[in-house]
Formats: C-alpha cells, sequence, structure tokens
C-alpha cells in the first residue's frame, strides 16, 4: 500500500488548517461548507400559514443585488471561540448539540443552547462555546456574491480582554 499520497493530503490539511487558524481569531473550529450557490439577480419571497388557534404566520425574505447562498456545517471544540467577525449579509443558524455564549457588538451576552435557532444579521458579533463537549451546529449564509462568508473586525471597547477573545 502507498502510504505516501495519504501522507502528503495530511500535511496539506494541517497546513491549510495552520494557515487559518493564524489568518483569524479563531480557536477550535471545523466548518466544511456542504452548498454553495449563487443568483445573479435580487432574490424575493414571502409565505404564511395559519398557525394554532388560527394566528397567522408571515416570513418574508428579499435581497437587493445578486446573492450567494451557503451552506456549513460547523463545530467547535470545547473551550473554542470565533472571535470578533461580521458577515456581508444575514447568517441563519440552528445549535445541534452543546451550548454557547453569544456577544453582540456592545458585549451583550445571549445564551444558546442545542436545539435553538437565531438569526444574525451584518453587525460585529463574536461567541465562545460554555459546554464541556463543545458545539455543532448548522448556518445558511446569504451573502452579497462574490465576498467571503465573514470578515474579521476588531474588538469592540466593551471587551477589555475579559470575554477571551
Amino acid at each position: 500500500m502507498n502510504t505516501k499520497p495519504k501522507w502528503l493530503t495530511g500535511a496539506a490539511v494541517i497546513v491549510c488548517t495552520a494557515g487559518i487558524a493564524l489568518a483569524t481569531p479563531i480557536v477550535g473550529l471545523v466548518s466544511p461548507l456542504l452548498a454553495v450557490g449563487t443568483h445573479d439577480g435580487d432574490l424575493h419571497a414571502h409565505g404564511g400559514a395559519a398557525v394554532a388557534g388560527g394566528e397567522p404566520f408571515n416570513v418574508r425574505f428579499s435581497t437587493d443585488g445578486a446573492a450567494s447562498v451557503s451552506t456549513q456545517d460547523f463545530a467547535l471544540a470545547a473551550g473554542g471561540h470565533n472571535g470578533w467577525h461580521a458577515h456581508p449579509g444575514m447568517v441563519i443558524v440552528t445549535l445541534i448539540s452543546g451550548s454557547m455564549t453569544w456577544y453582540d457588538e456592545n458585549c451583550q451576552p445571549t445564551e444558546y443552547k442545542a436545539g435553538d435557532s437565531w438569526v444574525e444579521g451584518g453587525q460585529r458579533h463574536a461567541f465562545k462555546v460554555t459546554s464541556p463537549t463543545g458545539l455543532h451546529a448548522f448556518a445558511t449564509f446569504v451573502t452579497a456574491k462574490g465576498l467571503p462568508l465573514r470578515t474579521d473586525e476588531s474588538a469592540p471597547s466593551c471587551d477589555t480582554g475579559q470575554l477571551g477573545f
């Protein structure tokens, strides 16, 4: 059995991972993209339903301009964090396992646990894992076409180092 190709592949993964870790303030992240698609024009959709008790439920979605839609499976190790960053669009996140503290640009914390979902806009934010076993989540990004999913940001003045990023 020829182990050279496996060794080279493993070395490439380590080098790429090390490069990513040095380039961004992320600790303990594994985040493969599952799907990426683009749309060259505006996206507009709406839907609705009657829920229990006849109460209405409505949702609207739109972009102004071409967009990329990306689905990511991500995991952060226990003690991991993703540093201060923003997105050029929005992100819908569902936490599958674990727990975390999410901080807005004013360093206000929100606690999330397995089964929670939320939406992030383009504001600066960060989060860290609070569960002893790490966390696993899925994220769907809707971003301006051609832009990265994330931009690293400096810590806001309210983070004087106590948050651990």
